[in-house]
């Protein structure tokens, strides 16, 4: 097995767990910085390149629980129970309907606790790198604190999106338990973080900076924070999105798109240098040395392991609404991303199951249609692939890398700024690369409904679909499972396990 030079280095990170022995910062026990001491501090080269690449290693915890939960409380994914599987405590259920609450689904806890994990090993990391007794040239040390920083930002990021008022816990944070700062005062705090790194990261995009935040990952993260300003503050910065977008599109690292729009997600995408040119930033995976990427085995149904050769059945889960699947067109090449009608065997014929619902044998026909959130059929829920599916697989485990940042979500983001400015005549070229690439005909003039549903086919399942959802004014809209929702619910809540642990933390309104 060859494994990506940067996936080695995370992979190292994950095996050695330098510096990151002491406890996950999952009740905000600052404590943990302290705990750093200068015995652990690395104390040579490659020590030092796994307490960066630990930091890294943690971004891999982002596909489950922050994307899956963003995506499956939005209109683009769905998770019915299915006889007596994907019930869990009817948690699917309540991410569907908007019914949440402080205590479950238990990825609302999970996502928290994941962004803090990242923040408290950003934390550790830059103390060691600037008390570290290693000569490191300066401009090295530079980029690696930059990296740092942007992680660090990354996950407050998330907080901000989905919590609010969350702490700043920053490497001179003292021990205790810290008050929220609002949701302004951590935007701030972001912005501030991405423009003093971006000078000092790296620019460009091979593979020696796979997987790494570049300036163009981080430019791209400071136009999301843009674009969502007027979320997060009350104020808008469109403007301040179309700099940060224009600064990837005119950057000398020459990102465009990938003529081949299925290959950006390929088991061997970290392999393919085409795909460095639209992935701007990816989260590496490795089946075996740095494990979670599992998406062909939430969406397939049971009885397709023997097509795919995967290691035991597949878990039948993860589906979309048909209402949903319906916005792609027939000449659509982004549509291949769905399993849809007869699936096959190996042999040519329509694979046969028994149904856990009605224990009727039945042959295997993915329908859009969905009948019930509670009791749906096996069959029912148009099914995922967009993420190659890795034959003969002996783990549960792939090797596709998550895709966090694409060129294409450049490029529309650029188009809703200036469409929000008023120069929505601009704007149509923007959307007409991404719609070229899917082989459909140009626009002629663009909405913002319109761009709306463009995002949905080009990012579908990309974790930022409820981000979009509510920038756009759609998130309390009904669609099927769910009727309108509170406005309360552009927050999920504080979990409960965070407000037992730090009485300084105020639950959110609604909850």
């Amino acid at each position: 097995m060859k494994i990506h030079p940067y996936k080695k280095i995370i992979a190292a990170a994950s095996l050695t767990s330098l510096l990151l022995g002491a406890p996950a910062c999952t009740d905000l026990d600052t404590e943990i910085f302290d705990r750093a001491d200068a015995s652990e501090f690395p104390t040579n080269v490659n020590e030092l390149r796994s307490v960066i690449g630990a930091t890294y290693a943690e971004l891999r915890g982002f596909y489950d629980p922050v994307s899956v939960l963003n995506e499956a409380t939005s209109d683009e994914m769905v998770v019915p129970t299915r006889g007596p599987d994907w019930y869990d405590n009817a948690s699917w259920q309540q991410m569907a309907k908007h019914e949440w609450t402080p205590v479950s689904p238990g990825q609302i806890n999970g996502s928290w606790e994941w962004a803090y994990r990242v923040i408290a090993k950003s934390n550790i990391n830059l103390v060691a790198l600037n008390t570290t007794e290693l000569v490191i040239p300066e401009a090295d040390k530079a980029v690696l604190t930059a990296e740092l920083r942007v992680a660090r930002a990354y996950a407050y990021f998330w907080l901000m999106d989905m919590f609010g008022n969350v702490p700043i816990i920053t490497e001179d944070t003292p021990p205790g338990n810290p008050s929220a700062n609002t949701r302004v005062e951590v935007f701030n705090y972001v912005e501030k973080e991405l423009k003093e790194a971006l000078p000092s990261l790296a620019e460009g995009k091979s593979a020696n900076l796979y997987g790494r935040f570049t300036k163009g990952a981080a430019n791209s993260l400071l136009a999301k924070v843009y674009l969502n300003a007027e979320v997060y503050t009350g104020t808008p910065r469109w403007q301040d999105a179309l700099a940060a977008t224009d600064a990837v599109i005119s950057s000398s690292a020459g990102y465009a798109l990938n003529p081949d729009f299925l290959s950006n997600f390929a088991v061997n995408n970290a392999a393919n240098p085409a795909t460095y040119n639209e992935n701007i930033f990816t989260i590496p995976y490795d089946k075996i040395l740095a494990t979670g990427m599992n998406w062909q085995m939430r969406t397939l149904h049971y009885a397709q392991g023997g097509v795919y050769g995967t290691n035991g059945n597949p878990w039948n889960g993860f589906a979309t609404r048909a209402e949903f699947y319906n916005t792609f067109s027939d000449n659509d090449q982004r549509k291949g991303i769905w399993l849809v009608g007869p699936q096959k065997d190996n042999t040519g014929n329509v694979i046969r199951f028994t149904d856990a619902v009605d224990n009727v044998s039945k042959e295997l026909v993915f329908t859009p249609t969905i009948s019930s959130l509670e009791k749906a059929f096996g069959n029912e829920g148009v099914r995922n692939v967009k993420y190659e599916v890795q034959k003969n697989n002996t783990r549960n485990d792939q090797d596709n890398d998550f895709v966090v940042f694409r060129y294409a979500d450049v490029l529309l983001m650029k188009a809703e700024a200036l469409i929000r400015l008023g120069r929505s005549a601009d704007a149509v070229e923007f959307v007409n690369q991404v719609r070229r690439r899917a082989g459909i005909a140009d626009l002629s003039a663009v909405t913002l409904d319109e761009l709306l549903a463009e995002r949905g086919r080009e990012l579908t399942w990309e974790g930022w679909r409820r981000n979009d959802l509510i920038r756009f004014g759609k998130w309390e809209s009904a669609w099927q499972f769910k009727s309108n929702s509170d406005v309360n619910k552009r927050l999920f809540p504080i979990p409960s396990q965070q407000l037992s642990s730090n009485p300084n933390l105020k639950q959110n309104p609604g909850y």
